[in-house]
């Protein structure tokens, strides 16, 4: 027994990895769901959420708790997008330099119009999130 678990330590031992940011989950929001689908929820905040609503105008408590949900999946939404385009960067630059290998491009083309739409998107994201923390904040000031 001792020996099958010093063999499986050292086949355990590899590169460090960064662990992955926990998404952010506020306990005392009620809009803040379904936090692996960020953008879908945001998108059903917002259209929930009353039109009036910026850092501009005065808000009910309901609707600064609607806006904190979305800056919340914002941030998440950003965090997701970076590290799988990070991921998608590492793997274009491992298979660049393998002789060995050819990717199509088909593959490349496809490669390239989700990293465009997940730019858009995480602007998006960038965008409203920091309305919506300006808004909060804003209501925390009344």
């Amino acid at each position: 027994m001792t020996k099958s678990k010093s063999k499986s330590k050292s086949k355990s031992k590899s590169k460090p990895t960064t662990p992955p940011q926990a998404p952010v989950i506020p306990k005392t929001n009620p809009h803040f769901r379904s936090v692996d689908r960020a953008p879908y929820e945001i998108g059903f905040l917002l259209k929930a959420i009353d039109d009036d609503v910026s850092p501009h105008a005065p808000i009910t408590d309901e609707q600064a708790r609607e806006a904190e949900a979305i800056a919340n999946h914002a941030d998440n939404a950003q965090e997701v997008i970076s590290r799988g385009l990070e991921a998608i960067g590492e793997v274009l630059s491992i298979a660049a330099c393998n002789a060995e290998c050819v990717v199509n491009s088909r593959t490349i083309s496809a490669i390239g119009e989700i990293i465009r739409h997940l730019t858009v998107e995480s602007q998006l994201m960038h965008d409203m999130g920091d309305l919506m923390k300006d808004t909060v904040a804003a209501h925390q000031k009344r």
